[in-house]
């Protein structure tokens, strides 16, 4: 991406070419500040029929959809985004007008009235190229993919970028979202060659002038298809890689362009965009999405061990500057996708890479967001031998670590417990709260979790008062009866603070045998 400037164009062959050339301004769009300071933000990925969905809240109580609330503020979010546009082609006749699941886009603003009512922002996203269920639909195109066992292309469950239909029925659901007052947010997902992609070689030859084999002329549409593919497997040619990877990024950015356009978009829009190769080995860039109109950045750090994560965050850091995107950095609660460690513990590693991301993504600065996927994922995915407060336990202390990074938070925490205790044998839990803000905090709120153990007498404790500085032990009690061996004998404590600011929540795995 060129940097903001003058520039002039030049021929590198004028012989017997009359040339007439003027200067030109390159200036990138300007970002706002579209979220709080040091803002967290809890998803929720799944399109249950909302009369139907039962959760089992913070507390242990079932209840109906409610309870995603619950969780929101039991994790200190400022925002609950929720998936709300998904098309699924369950039979042969799908809606070909309106092909969005309309179950529960009617009940999207008494989603909002209720965060609202417990000062939560509210936000509502779309899945945009990629369709679920047994049937296609006619008047969609769909994304080619290589197949080698098949020796050729095959047609995906993804839309291609270049439907233009596509891009229309996004529009008809953004307009909707747009025109809702109870949502705050707009989200794009899958804003990208969801698969393959390879049906776009003649647009792609053409505008980028790439150099195609001799009788290109003469070759099939399946035969054209097939060079791309062996072309970017094989990484013969990295030029038109890079090429390549351009192109579908600036195709897209096309889209959101219009998207926000044709909207008169009046709502912050974000997209989940992807880590891996800075995204665009996937057709994205942050850059361009950023210049088209993509607002805030979730940038998902999923799907890598340990290794990869830290070469992944070097690529970043490298690359990009705080102010040319709005990242609100993510994970994934899911067991197998953290390489199903035990030491540190899975939860512990999801915080740890948060909190990585937080300090080193941008080369200029702290990163000020960050959003725990998902809500779903955490009450009945991939997540044992884990609890899902354990999973949301870390993700709350990894928004706590950030806002403390951003010097936005009243109250820390510490939990001086020994990290080795005795199974079956009382303990003291000392935790030291210090109020680092530079005003007066008023009744104190101190809640301590044993997840596998048991807390004896009170769980919650106030503190009436602490001066600015001042620090105060509240001391709980706990045992732990029997060894968590599948967690290789490791117990969180974790304990939670409100007071006039935003909660603060930390955590510590103790060894228990």
């Amino acid at each position: 991406n060129a940097t903001d400037g003058k520039y002039h164009a030049e021929l590198s062959i004028t012989q017997g070419v009359k040339l007439s050339t003027k200067k030109f301004l390159i200036k990138r769009r300007k970002l706002g500040k579209y979220f709080p300071s040091a803002f967290g933000v809890l998803t929720f990925e799944n399109a249950a029929t909302i009369s139907r969905i039962k959760i089992t809240n913070p507390d242990g109580k079932e209840t109906d959809w409610h309870g995603m609330f619950d969780w929101a503020e039991f994790t200190g979010a400022d925002a609950f985004w929720y998936l709300a546009g998904r098309t699924n082609a369950d039979g042969p006749n799908a809606d070909e007008h309106f092909p969005w699941v309309e179950k529960n886009i009617s009940r999207l603003p008494e989603l909002g009235i209720e965060a609202h009512s417990r000062k939560l922002k509210f936000g509502a996203y779309i899945v945009s190229h990629l369709t679920f269920g047994r049937y296609k639909y006619k008047n969609y195109k769909y994304a080619f993919d290589y197949n080698s066992e098949k020796g050729g292309p095959v047609e995906t469950q993804s839309i291609s970028i270049a439907d233009d239909k596509r891009v229309s029925d996004i529009i008809k659901l953004v307009k909707v979202f747009n025109e809702t007052p109870e949502i705050d947010y707009i989200g794009l997902d899958y804003i990208r060659n969801a698969l393959g992609g390879y049906e776009l070689v003649n647009e792609f030859v053409q505008d980028m002038d790439v150099q195609v084999p001799i009788g290109w002329e003469k070759f099939g549409s399946s035969k054209r298809m097939c060079w791309l593919a062996n072309e970017k497997v094989s990484r013969r040619n990295m030029g038109l890689i890079d090429q390549w990877q351009w192109w579908r990024a600036h195709i897209v950015s096309k889209i959101i362009d219009r998207i926000t356009k044709e909207v008169k978009l009046k709502k912050p829009l974000w997209l989940f965009t992807l880590a891996w190769g800075k995204g665009w080995q996937h057709g994205q860039d942050s850059v361009m999405f950023s210049d088209a109109g993509m607002d805030m950045n979730a940038l998902m750090l999923y799907e890598a061990n340990r290794q990869q994560f830290d070469v992944l965050l070097d690529n970043w850091h490298n690359y990009i500057k705080k102010g040319e995107t709005n990242f609100v950095l993510g994970n994934v609660v899911d067991w197998p996708l953290h390489q199903r460690l035990l030491n540190p513990p899975g939860p512990e590693e999801f915080y740890n890479r948060l909190v990585e991301a937080t300090k080193t993504v941008y080369n200029n600065g702290i990163a000020d967001g960050i959003f725990i996927h998902d809500l779903s994922r955490a009450l009945s995915g991939r997540i044992k031998p884990y609890s899902t407060k354990e999973w949301l336990l870390a993700g709350a202390s990894a928004i706590t670590e950030m806002r403390r990074l951003n010097g936005v938070l009243s109250i820390t925490a510490e939990i001086n417990l020994e990290s080795v205790l005795s199974l079956k044998k009382e303990f003291i839990i000392p935790v030291v709260v210090k109020n680092i803000s530079s005003t007066k905090q008023n009744e104190v709120s101190v809640k301590i979790h044993l997840i596998g153990g048991e807390i004896l007498g009170e769980s919650e404790k106030v503190v009436d008062r602490l001066l600015p500085g001042q620090t105060q032990v509240v001391d709980f009690r706990g045992i732990i009866k029997s060894a968590s061996w599948e967690k290789k004998l490791k117990n969180m404590v974790a304990v939670q603070i409100k007071s006039t600011g935003r909660m603060a929540t930390v955590f510590k795995y103790v060894t228990s045998k």
